[in-house]
């Protein structure tokens, strides 16, 4: 079993870490390990979809989105299976993103266990620090109209 916990403080609101977040056919920009996803069912906030990984292997998931709250992902096929829950916490006015990820190795994956735990690991702190720059440089900084110094002379 290979567990990877990360954490991240955001400045912004729990909305717009989920503005973010919930974009979920988004995932391979995020997460460096997917390669491509395909929803193949949708029922409400709970959907079905194939994940292709970095090395072409295909895997299924099971993601339920949790308004405002978070994500979680149940992999269900492949040579991974096991959760991702991705969690988002409204901390005065920055928000705590956290994932979690308690995954099992099948197949091949298990021969390279040690050096996979540590891509995941990798993964999951690119995959916060990318989230936190997305909604960090979207975000709109207070501006002031500007005189120049020669209509101040004016004045």
């Amino acid at each position: 079993m290979i567990k990877v916990v990360s954490k991240i403080m955001i400045n912004s609101s729990a909305k717009q870490v989920w503005n973010v977040i919930s974009e979920i056919q988004r995932d391979p920009y995020f997460w460096k390990g997917m390669s491509r996803v395909r929803t193949t069912s949708k029922n409400g906030n709970a959907l079905t979809r194939q994940v292709t990984l970095a090395n072409s292997e295909k895997c299924l998931q099971k993601v339920i989105l949790f308004p405002i709250e978070g994500i979680h992902i149940r992999w269900t096929r492949g040579m991974i299976t096991g959760t991702k829950d991705i969690m988002i916490t409204q901390i005065g006015t920055q928000t705590l993103l956290e994932v979690e990820m308690n995954y099992e190795l099948h197949g091949i994956a298990q021969v390279r266990s040690r050096s996979i735990s540590e891509e995941l690991r990798d993964e999951a702190e690119l995959a916060v620090h990318l989230v936190k720059e997305e909604i960090e440089k979207t975000q709109a900084f207070p501006t002031e109209s500007r005189k120049q110094w020669a209509d101040m002379i004016h004045e």
